[in-house]
């Protein structure tokens, strides 16, 4: 499908991406061809009853890669739908997430009656990926065409792909990302008191997040708070360990934790051992991180972009201003963040019970299950 450019972009990337993607698809076609030969012997189950595959042909087998984004919740997903790989009558596809060639699967299963049940996460836009953007899009603008359903993580997440995406005639609702709330829950005992122990978690992708965090947290310093940062995920830009090592050494060593990139059952203890989380990703249409943390009785600060004010409940957080962009990714100012964490620690215990209910009572997995059972099965029926 032919990307959408809604912001304009340079000839270089009206040229060069182009002639990148010729050369992909060549260098790939005979592992194309393959799934293609394979998925024609697909047969669409007839059975009233869902039966799922999650855009594969065969299982991924052991990996020593750390599941992250979109690839979180198909955890609780395979475990209520197990995986089918050649009779099956349901594909669910995750757009953060999307596995090798499910082009070629979803092609031949759709032919044959099968249904597609697409979940939209972000859209690639100016901001995070430059002149580039529209054909990040493409695979998911092509897939997302065809879904005979689409759960939006949130109102954002639907604005967004509206934009850069294109229209979707397909039923569609807002479905925020679950959190498994017996799992992620509050710690018997409270993080000790003193430190106001913060932290910023999650995979990072850009300098500027992580610069943010320790913006927010020399900031409290220079006031006079006691306040310690842990960093927990992992950085995934050019030059990221040398950054963000020169960063704390200015002044902020014996302020600042590193921890290595998290498995899920390790992300519990993590959250339980902070005070707050300082959330700075511009932009985030549905993040994990802050529902697993006030699953944990967490508070939030972050901004007020993306998906965050659908998110965070005004008595589980502070969500700071920040003006409104595609063309660029924007910190919050420091001194509001740090004003956020204020807000928060004058009143922890309070706002960690609020958040704590908020997550039970709007992202627990439970109703995002029961909620996908009923359109799977409506599909699966019809």
């Amino acid at each position: 499908m032919t990307p959408r450019i809604v912001e304009p972009v340079g000839f270089g990337a009206v040229v060069i991406y182009p002639l990148r993607e010729a050369a992909s698809r060549l260098r790939h076609a005979s592992a194309r061809r393959a799934v293609r030969a394979r998925a024609a012997r697909l047969r669409v189950e007839g059975a009233r009853e869902p039966v799922l595959n999650y855009g594969r042909l065969e299982g991924a087998g052991q990996s020593a890669a750390l599941p992250i984004g979109g690839q979180v919740k198909l955890i609780p997903l395979r475990k209520m739908f197990s995986e089918h790989f050649d009779r099956f009558n349901l594909i669910y596809l995750v757009s953060s997430a999307l596995p090798p060639h499910a082009e070629e699967i979803v092609s031949a299963a759709k032919r044959q009656g099968a249904k597609l049940i697409w979940n939209q996460n972000g859209v690639a836009y100016p901001g995070c990926y430059g002149d580039y953007y529209a054909w990040f899009n493409t695979r998911m603008a092509g897939l997302r065409a065809q879904a005979d359903y689409i759960f939006n993580q949130s109102e954002f997440s639907r604005a967004s792909a509206e934009r850069y995406l294109g229209p979707s005639s397909a039923p569609s609702e807002i479905c925020f990302n679950p959190v498994d709330t017996q799992v992620f829950s509050p710690a018997v005992t409270p993080p000790a008191g003193d430190a106001w122990r913060i932290l910023a978690a999650g995979t990072s992708h850009a300098w500027y997040r992580t610069k943010s965090a320790l913006d927010t947290l020399r900031v409290l310093i220079e006031r006079g708070r006691p306040a310690h940062l842990t960093i927990a995920g992992e950085f995934r830009w050019k030059g990221a360990e040398r950054q963000v090592r020169e960063a704390i050494a200015d002044g902020l060593a014996a302020h600042v934790s590193i921890l290595p990139p998290f498995r899920q059952s390790e992300a519990p203890a993590i959250y339980r051992n902070a005070h707050v989380l300082l959330h700075t990703k511009f932009n985030d249409p549905c993040p994990t991180v802050p529902i697993e943390a006030m699953a944990c009785g967490v508070p939030v600060v972050g901004t007020q972009s993306g998906g965050m004010p659908e998110l965070v409940d005004t008595e589980a957080g502070v969500l700071v201003p920040v003006a409104a962009s595609w063309t660029t990714d924007l910190a919050g100012d420091p001194a509001d963040l740090a004003y956020g964490v204020e807000r928060v620690m004058s009143n922890q215990a309070g706002m960690a019970r609020a958040a704590r209910e908020h997550a039970v009572r709007t992202f627990d997995v439970s109703h995002w299950l029961g909620r996908h059972n009923e359109v799977f099965r409506r599909l699966a029926g019809a």
